[in-house]
């Protein structure tokens, strides 16, 4: 093979693979867009409860975690736009605390971002509805009053918990989520139990 001959052959492979560098470069910058933000979180947060009784408030303090999934981002390739929409399960715990009762909350959650991507690209503010069963456990005798109260006896009860929060990101994926939670029972009457959490969130 002679000198010119390779010459030819290395102009020719050259301009070959300058003309497939972009469309390379293009492809991989596709699929980079197209790939949707992970489909689950995970989410563990510290409760402070105002529950309402007869005559007064009684405050709480308690723990919670939430796994939710968001349907639209798990498809790869189903949408190259986060989805607003994700569904999932929580469940809460507030130990006795000197009141004579605890607490437990377990049921489903549904979240929806006011946004389609965040403020700043950090700051996104979400509205939730849960719906779901608590119950309360007495550590001692039921105690009979007019009018039912939580701290009084052992009870489960249906409850809906509207609520607003807002979930700003840290570092990465990991983020901090505060929300602000009305907790309506039904038992024996409506009743509007305050809720505010805070804690860390996690996509995976």
């Amino acid at each position: 093979m002679t000198l010119t001959t390779r010459v030819m052959i290395s102009s020719v492979m050259l301009a070959v693979a300058t003309a497939l560098a972009p469309a390379a470069q293009a492809q991989t910058m596709w699929n980079s867009a197209i790939r949707p933000e992970p489909g689950r979180l995970l989410e563990a947060y510290y409760s402070h409860y105002r529950f309402e009784t007869p005559g007064d408030r009684v405050g709480m303090n308690g723990i919670g975690g939430r796994l939710m999934w968001n349907p639209a981002r798990a498809d790869y390739g189903a949408t190259a736009l986060p989805s607003r929409f994700a569904l999932g399960l929580f469940g809460e715990y507030a130990p006795d605390q000197d009141k004579g009762f605890s607490v437990g909350h377990v049921g489903v959650q549904g979240d929806m971002s006011v946004f389609r991507t965040p403020l700043y690209g950090r700051v996104l503010p979400v509205v939730s509805l849960g719906a779901g069963m608590l119950w309360t456990d007495r550590s001692g005798p039921a105690l009979s009053s007019p009018e039912f109260s939580l701290a009084n006896e052992s009870a489960k009860m249906f409850t809906l918990a509207p609520s607003i929060g807002t979930r700003v990101g840290l570092w990465r994926q990991l983020g901090l989520r505060a929300d602000v939670r009305d907790l309506v029972t039904f038992r024996d009457g409506t009743r509007h139990h305050v809720q505010r959490a805070a804690g860390l969130s996690l996509p995976f």
